[in-house]
């Protein structure tokens, strides 16, 4: 690509497209090349890829409707997205991107618009409450409309109660609001997140995080020592209900005969215990002495005489000349 000319590169790409017009990757790197050279050649590209062989593919079409916008071409990028939507419906990415691009020219009624029909059109419950999250974070950050936020969040909380995610969003958005915020309305996010149907883990986690904002803004000692009050009982309540969810562990543990018996005898029959057998004599190795047989003889040791080193001719060096004195060579 950077030694050969651009009509045989053209040529190049266009003979790959023969065998590879199924992978967006070749059709990516044609598209990409071309954008430097013709920007009528790199839209031709994206349509042929987009239109014929790759009608389902996101990935190019999202970088399809990013040309687009570069080019200033913004309603070209809109029907791009909007076809990808309707060929792939359910890719929250392609709904995100279309939010994206009006929020960038500034048409923030188009966006919310977006944002509601995701939540309308959901298909299940989880969908909704993430399509209603990033309802809430868009008009709070982007239009500076807290109150709809919470009331975007609220809507939400009473058709997905178990999600610890909009209470904490909600949480987030009476917390931020303002320098300092308001004591009455973050307790009562909290109290709607313990009166909610949360695990027993986030409704303790959520009365944790209640101590720490009245010890760092509460202004009352007493509401402070009630809350920490019930704080404590909860988390005895939360501490006895693993133990028992341990115990109850440990009894499925037990066989259902045994558990039978228990049943009826109100006590465990432990098998009697084994005995072992005494342990066998080890052998002796060397047999008992005999008393009538006479003392062995005692070694003989003549410390008087000396040790005689054998010679060198008991071992037969001299064959080898080891006995040979060496003599130098007489110099010349």
């Amino acid at each position: 690509m950077e030694q050969g000319s651009h009509e045989r590169m053209v040529v190049l790409f266009e003979r790959c497209m023969i065998a590879c017009a199924l992978y967006e990757d070749f059709w990516l790197k044609y598209a990409k090349y071309l954008e430097s050279h013709s920007v009528e050649g790199a839209r031709n590209v994206y349509r042929r890829a987009c239109t014929i062989h790759l009608p389902r593919k996101p990935n190019i079409h999202l970088n399809w409707a990013a040309f687009e916008e570069q080019q200033g071409n913004l309603d070209g990028a809109r029907d791009i997205l909007k076809t990808l939507e309707e060929a792939v419906p359910g890719l929250a990415m392609v709904t995100l991107r279309r939010v994206s691009l009006e929020r960038r020219t500034g048409n923030l009624v188009n966006a919310e618009r977006i944002f509601q029909e995701a939540v309308e059109h959901a298909k299940d419950t989880n969908t909704a409450s993430f399509f209603s999250l990033k309802l809430a974070r868009f008009l709070a950050k982007t239009k500076a409309d807290t109150e709809g936020a919470k009331t975007v969040l609220k809507e939400a909380i009473e058709k997905d109660k178990e999600n610890a995610k909009l209470y904490l969003q909600l949480l987030d958005l009476e917390f931020q609001q303002g320098v300092r915020p308001d004591e009455d309305r973050v307790l009562q996010c909290f109290d709607l997140a313990m009166a909610s149907q949360l695990s027993a883990d986030a409704k303790l986690t959520f009365s944790q995080r209640k101590v720490e904002f009245l010890e760092d803004f509460g202004s009352n000692v007493e509401r402070l020592m009630t809350v920490y009050e019930e704080h404590q009982k909860l988390v005895k309540t939360h501490s006895g209900g693993k133990k028992r969810a341990q115990e109850g562990a440990g009894d499925d543990l037990v066989p259902a005969e045994k558990k039978h018996k228990l049943e009826e005898n109100g006590t465990m029959s432990m098998p009697p215990p084994m005995t072992m057998p005494p342990p066998a004599p080890a052998p002796n190795s060397l047999p008992p002495p005999d008393p009538n047989a006479a003392p062995p003889p005692s070694y003989n040791y003549n410390w008087s005489t000396g040790y005689n080193q054998p010679s060198a001719n008991q071992y037969n060096y001299g064959q080898w000349g080891y006995g040979q004195q060496y003599y130098p060579p007489a110099s010349q």
